[in-house]
């Protein structure tokens, strides 16, 4: 970063308005406003985190200035100074997970990105024609960013994306509905887009196991680590960074329980049962590694996308991911005949079952009917 001390205490970063607090090693924005210079904390010292919030810690300095905006409006209606209002909430918010936090402030950035002029209007004159006009250019043309060494280029936004941003600039206007700046909320006509539904192309047992076993064969530094997490993300539903978390203290051999923590929110801890093929799986790691302290990683990588891409192509399935495997434990739950609120338990939703009933539903009606062909009276 080629950061060099100054006299006060700050530390430049090389990046406009971010500098660091010398002793505490947290980032701030720096912004002069109405000839004043004020700070901001970023409440990170992660300096790719740091430069992702400074662009909406300047907004929010700027919107809450007492000071007039362009136009003549004065800023105390402003949007921006909800915008940093909602930004506020969502940092003081501890039931929020760390990455929840970022999706809404990288989903604040997306709004302002496609209407940019938003910060500086007036709240109570932003009419719900303003923000479906907002709604079809965000959409059809999104925010124009575009990943490294991205293979394919996507015009416009996600379906998800979008929804998230419906949400946000519902949440926005919201607080400016409570605060009195406007009497009802303008993006109150907007309706979210209805997600295509991803089709489980997964594999069969025979083609998992033939999987797993590729993975194991291949010349891969760590194959048989990577073949240990596939069966282990597939035989316990855990998300990729829960199940990397798991130490073998987590386990209660006794009760067949393992324990969980949550990566979504507060609420996705769980504890589930040790499935029998989780607990071979287990059994065979532990025969084969020895015995281990109980704060030691069970898996031993942090992904294997590429050596599970690599091994789909040579059994001939479609490339699966991480999080494929996830669904290949739902599904086969299903199949076994669990129900899907017991399911979604197990997966760590805290609605009931409603998203686990929408993505595997059909699975119940599709096994049905396999296993209605096989009556004989």
């Amino acid at each position: 970063m080629g950061a060099a001390k100054s006299r006060n205490g700050w530390l430049t970063s090389g990046v406009t308005n971010l500098v660091r607090d010398r002793r505490e090693g947290t980032y701030y924005a720096r912004v002069k406003v109405n000839g004043q210079q004020r700070y901001l904390s970023l409440e990170t010292n992660v300096f790719s985190v740091a430069k992702l919030r400074l662009a909406d810690a300047e907004s929010e300095m700027r919107a809450s200035s007492p000071s007039r905006i362009p136009g003549g409006r004065n800023s105390e209606n402003a949007v921006g100074r909800f915008i940093g209002a909602y930004l506020e909430r969502t940092r003081l918010d501890i039931s929020l997970a760390p990455n929840t936090r970022l999706r809404r402030e990288i989903t604040v950035k997306a709004i302002v990105k496609t209407w940019a002029e938003l910060p500086g209007r007036d709240a109570g004159k932003v009419t719900p024609a303003d923000c479906l006009s907002w709604a079809a250019r965000a959409f059809t043309e999104g925010t124009g960013f575009v990943a490294p060494n991205a293979r394919t280029i996507r015009r416009g936004m996600s379906v998800s994306a979008y929804n998230k941003c419906v949400d946000v600039l519902r949440a926005i206007f919201e607080i400016a509905r409570e605060e009195g700046a406007v009497y009802k909320n303008p993006t109150a006509s907007l309706s979210k887009r209805a997600p295509r539904r991803k089709r489980l192309d997964l594999p069969s047992s025979a083609q998992f196991e033939a999987l797993v076993g590729t993975v194991a064969a291949t010349r891969a530094r760590r194959s048989r680590d990577c073949a240990d997490m596939v069966r282990f993300l597939a035989f316990s539903g855990a998300r990729l960074r829960e199940a990397t978390a798991i130490r073998w203290g987590d386990f209660d051999f006794a009760r067949k329980r393992l324990k969980i923590a949550g990566t979504k929110s507060d609420s996705s801890d769980r504890i589930i049962p040790i499935f029998p093929p989780l607990a071979a799986l287990v059994a065979e790691m532990q025969a084969r590694r020895g015995a281990e302290p109980a704060e030691s990683r069970v898996l031993r990588v942090q992904e294997c996308l590429g050596v599970l891409k690599s091994a789909c192509r040579r059994v001939g399935v479609k490339a699966l991911t991480h999080h494929d495997l996830r669904h290949l434990f739902a599904t086969s739950c299903i199949e076994s005949g669990v129900d899907v609120p017991t399911v979604s338990r197990w997966l760590g939703h805290s609605d009931g079952g409603a998203l686990a009933m929408k993505t595997y539903g059909h699975l119940r009606q599709e096994h049905s009917d396999t296993q209605a062909a096989k009556v004989r009276i």
